[in-house]
């Protein structure tokens, strides 16, 4: 029976979901509106005319409305599915390299070399690499039921965030009869969108969900390789720099079974990215073998010391638990 603390996060969810299809409908009306008024002014604009509105204002502000409306989307999302069937051929030999290499570190005498069919690998890596991008692009994350229609792509949350703005100073303008051209400017003054940030939140699309599509491929693999050996286990493992986020690592060293959700600050998820500039990759690990000492979980002592480093207030989250499976650094269970 869930809590009440689950319950409350669940309708919560549902209710954030559902507020932003809505106010996704409202701006949709709001901008079609905006480009209507917008093309019937700059057709009764007479060339070298003076006034409240010029042709240049107009023309500029509506391809603003123009591009916001989706036109970057598309492009996103044919890059990053590329990326993906490209990278999972590459992250299912990485995957099944690991496995061999220590295996071969950690096979008993007289045991058999691991076997896997390679091929067989590859292919389900690729399909599901592009299907979980595919997913997470224009869907959004399935959650442990698998459902995800009431979820919401992460092209769309993005446009959510970018006409945010945009949407607040039109309101604002009209209501308080700003003149045109300082209505204009304050789209661009309060607008990253406008100041040419879609290429930058584009270019972060693109490389947080090719992270996401090797991280898939790879678990495909795992998955693969449990169906044949039964005991495979997946490991989250932290990318460790200067640019190393505190939720990383707070789930650092997480051991799951193939096909369990692993815990973060963010929510739940079956591979990484957790969130944008995620960097996070899965490592496969069977139980029998002992844990390498760079997969081990760090300290919490860590965890607020980069918390503190990155200037937020009060005290991180509680760290998620940290595996599901008993299983000791020698290996044994």
């Amino acid at each position: 029976m869930p809590s009440a603390s689950d319950v409350l996060r669940a309708n919560r969810e549902q209710a954030l979901d559902y507020s932003a299809k809505a106010g996704q409908a409202r701006l949709a009306k709001l901008l079609a509106a905006a480009a209507k008024e917008l093309e019937a002014k700059l057709k009764g604009i007479k060339p070298g005319g003076g006034g409240t509105y010029t042709e240049a204002q107009v023309k500029a502000t509506l391809a603003s409305i123009r591009a916001i409306t989706g036109k970057v989307g598309n492009g996103v999302k044919d890059a990053t599915v590329s990326n993906a069937e490209t990278i999972a051929p590459m992250a299912a030999a990485g995957t099944i390299r690991y496995l061999k290499d220590l295996d071969k570190k950690f096979r008993g005498l007289g045991q058999q070399p691991l076997a896997l069919d390679e091929a067989a690998a590859m292919d389900v890596a690729k399909e599901g690499a592009r299907a979980s991008v595919l997913r997470r692009l224009v869907e959004g994350v399935p959650d442990e039921q698998g459902k995800t229609k009431t979820k919401v792509g992460i092209l769309e949350r993005y446009g959510q965030a970018v006409v945010g703005h945009f949407e607040d100073q039109m309101r604002i303008g009209l209501v308080t009869r700003r003149p045109w051209d300082e209505m204009r400017q304050s789209l661009i003054d309060k607008s990253p969108f406008l100041q040419g940030a879609p290429a930058h939140w584009a270019e972060r699309i693109v490389r947080t969900e090719t992270m996401g599509a090797h991280a898939r491929a790879s678990l495909e693999t795992m998955k693969h390789a449990d169906d044949e050996l039964g005991d495979m286990l997946k490991v989250l493992c932290a990318t460790f720099d200067d640019r190393t986020g505190s939720d990383s690592i707070s789930v650092h060293g997480q051991i799951r079974r193939t096909r369990e959700f692993f815990d973060t600050w963010q929510g739940k998820v079956m591979v990484p990215p957790a969130r944008p500039n995620d960097r996070e990759i899965v490592v496969p690990h069977r139980m029998s073998w002992p844990m390498p000492a760079n997969l081990l979980p760090r300290s919490d002592a860590e965890v607020h010391a980069r918390w503190k480093a990155e200037k937020r207030k009060g005290s991180p989250p509680p760290r998620p638990r940290l595996s599901t499976v008993a299983i000791a650094p020698s290996g044994k269970r």
